[in-house]
């Protein structure tokens, strides 16, 4: 797999992690993982084609650890 591959596929996991939550949850997971809501929406909006890494592993950490309820 190449990098933008791996990049690709982990910015689809954070996407779909955030739009199967309620955007009232955002703000919390913003405090939680130390990213910026503002950065969170423009994931999520597709205004950041590229956003840090660091974000990137912030949300992914996050998400690892606090699974969305089926």
């Amino acid at each position: 797999m190449s990098v933008a591959n791996f990049q690709h596929d982990l910015l689809g996991f954070i996407k779909a992690e955030l739009e199967s939550r309620s955007h009232s949850q955002w703000r919390a997971i913003s405090e939680a993982s130390g990213v910026p809501y503002f950065t969170i929406c423009k994931i999520v909006y597709e205004a950041t084609k590229d956003p840090r890494i660091s974000s990137v592993q912030k949300l992914t950490n996050y998400f690892l650890r606090h699974p969305k309820a089926a």
